[in-house]
């Protein structure tokens, strides 16, 4: 709680005044106590994070630090203030930043994306759904599992389709295995990405995977092809570390 009052106390009163009078507009509509304490919760801690005084993407551990709320309150909070203020644009936005950070999992040819944000794992969700694949987080409800296929076909749906073509030249002219579409190659890439980075792991690698993943994403034929030719033509590669991967199919 001391973290949260100092915060506070490094913020312009005229904005405090100003968040204040949002608050208590809400809570007087449509009359004083009439709100309940769940909503009004709620909406404190969207104020909050108008304030900058929690993130706005926060850690699940560190609102249970600073709120001093369980584990399950603090995915009430944060599902409730995504769901009343993200638009399907923000969504995709957050989604497509932690596509390109993967964790290549060593067992049963996985792939495992953390997200902290409860509510983007249900978009997630209806997402691969709709893409005719499942997602598995019975380990941890942070921590979501796809099969190598899912995560192939996420990652696709977020790139224009008349640059498809054009990336899959590009990697196959850095030497990945050509194929007849563009989820061929790319998995054929992913899997390359994924065995490279496990004969590194435990080198204390410093850069992230998404250097190479983001290239793909933003449709940067330049950068995907000179951060490839790392993975198909020379022996040194920077990426992330691998975790073992512990849960059941």
């Amino acid at each position: 709680m001391t973290l949260l009052k100092n915060k506070i106390e490094e913020i312009d009163a005229d904005k405090i005044k100003s968040v204040f009078i949002e608050l208590l507009d809400s809570y007087l509509n449509p009359a004083f106590g009439a709100m309940s304490k769940r909503d009004f919760d709620i909406l404190l801690f969207m104020k909050l994070q108008k304030l900058a005084v929690i993130d706005k993407n926060p850690e699940i551990y560190g609102l249970v630090s600073s709120l001093r709320v369980t584990r399950s309150k603090a995915r009430v909070l944060l599902y409730e203030s995504k769901l009343r203020q993200s638009t399907a644009e923000d969504l995709k936005e957050e989604l497509k930043e932690i596509l390109i950070n993967p964790i290549f999992l060593k067992d049963n040819d996985k792939i495992g994306i953390e997200i902290g944000n409860p509510f983007l794992i249900d978009y997630l969700r209806d997402k691969l759904k709709g893409l005719g694949y499942i997602t598995d987080s019975s380990f941890s409800p942070e921590l979501v599992k796809l099969s190598v296929d899912a995560f192939v076909a996420l990652f696709e749906s977020y790139l224009p389709t008349e640059s498809k073509s054009a990336l899959m030249n590009t990697l196959i002219e850095v030497g990945a295995k050509a194929d007849t579409s563009f989820s061929g190659v790319f998995k054929g890439v992913l899997k390359k990405l994924g065995t490279k980075l496990a004969d590194k792991a435990g080198e204390g690698l410093a850069e992230s995977i998404g250097d190479f993943l983001n290239p793909i994403i933003t449709n940067s034929l330049d950068g995907a092809k000179s951060l490839f030719e790392n993975i198909f033509k020379n022996e040194e590669i920077v990426g992330t570390t691998i975790q073992n991967d512990t849960m059941t199919a």
